[in-house]
């Protein structure tokens, strides 16, 4: 054999060892992250490992971000308008606001694959909601205006896009329970409402399943006629759900001791317990990025589910009133 070869062919099967003997892989650190930092006034890339090649833009009004497919370009949404930048802040396009629209941005949410990003406009004062729905190529899939809520408090206007090109969304109803409000891109924004006993408190996508967060617990939600399931999948009280491809996380706002439980499908365990979560990510690479108002943190959710092993790393702190994260590629 090869001397050299020799010498290096332990190194290069040390890893694959380890997967065979804890059944996992190490994750590799994500590229980049975006930030909305200083109460919506900062946009701010951060780079796992690399502080030095982190970079941050003066904003104005920012309220919101959302990755694309292949994690090189992001939606952001402002209270007043949406743009399309790239992972280095570069402002790609500037949308026009779609005719009939009153711009009062308040909220992202993305499909699980990213082929579709919806963005809720939220005037406040009894005035109707409305949706605008586009597709990852920037272009606008649908527009849906929405009855007023009632009570009318935008925090309460929960939602979360489907892979049916449809937007879900959770809130209260006149007397008790909540209504579960279908936007459909089949036609052009049709809605339908569905009044539910049940209290639910957000919405999440985990893979093509819609979950609830309700007084009982995480449960699964029956797209074909908006039923909920009987069965909990996270036994916690939350009023705050993250998902994505593989995971979904659940978390109480408020609590102060509840942490976040993640859970895959199968296994779940509490990652952590941040008293001011912000937002939650969940990168490709295996690590969820937590959001406070004054830091990032990434926690291994592979280890973390098979092992209870989360390895929490600091990845940016002194953060000033930090408001939504979204993992990225670098560019």
């Amino acid at each position: 054999m090869n001397r050299l070869l020799s010498r290096t062919l332990p190194l290069l099967l040390a890893p694959l060892l380890l997967a065979a003997c804890t059944g996992t892989t190490e994750p590799q650190s994500t590229s980049r992250l975006g930030v909305i930092n200083v109460g919506g006034a900062e946009l701010r890339t951060v780079t796992p490992g690399d502080p030095g090649s982190d970079t941050a833009q003066a904003a104005a009004g920012a309220v919101d971000l959302e990755v694309l497919p292949g994690g090189t370009q992001m939606i952001v949404a402002f209270s007043d308008h949406i743009e399309l930048r790239d992972a280095s802040l570069g402002t790609v396009t500037v949308f026009d606001t779609p005719t009939g629209v009153t711009p009062c941005y308040v909220r992202l949410q993305a499909s699980p694959a990213r082929d579709r990003v919806a963005a809720l406009s939220d005037c406040g004062s009894g005035a109707a909601q409305q949706l605008v729905v586009y597709r990852s190529d920037a272009s606008l899939a649908f527009v849906a205006t929405l009855p007023p809520p009632s009570p009318t408090t935008s925090d309460l206007s929960r939602f979360a896009v489907t892979a049916a090109q449809a937007v879900w969304l959770a809130r209260p109803a006149t007397g008790g329970g909540s209504e579960l409000v279908r936007a459909d891109a089949n036609g052009v924004g049709v809605v339908t409402t569905t009044p539910l006993n049940a209290n639910i408190y957000d919405l999440a996508m985990r893979g093509n399943n819609l979950y609830a967060a309700t007084d009982s617990g995480v449960r699964q939600v029956n797209l074909a006629d908006a039923t909920l399931s009987q069965t909990v999948v996270i036994p916690v009280l939350a009023n705050r759900l993250y998902g994505s491809d593989r995971l979904l996380g659940a978390w109480l706002k408020g609590s102060g001791s509840q942490g976040l439980t993640i859970w895959d499908g199968t296994r779940s365990g509490v990652a952590a317990y941040p008293s001011d979560l912000r937002d939650v990510t969940f990168a490709p690479d295996g690590n969820a990025y937590l959001l406070t108002g004054s830091a990032l943190t990434g926690l291994d959710t592979v280890f973390g589910l098979s092992q209870g092993t989360w390895q929490p790393t600091d990845v940016a702190t002194g953060l000033n009133d930090a408001r939504a994260v979204t993992w990225l590629t670098a560019p």
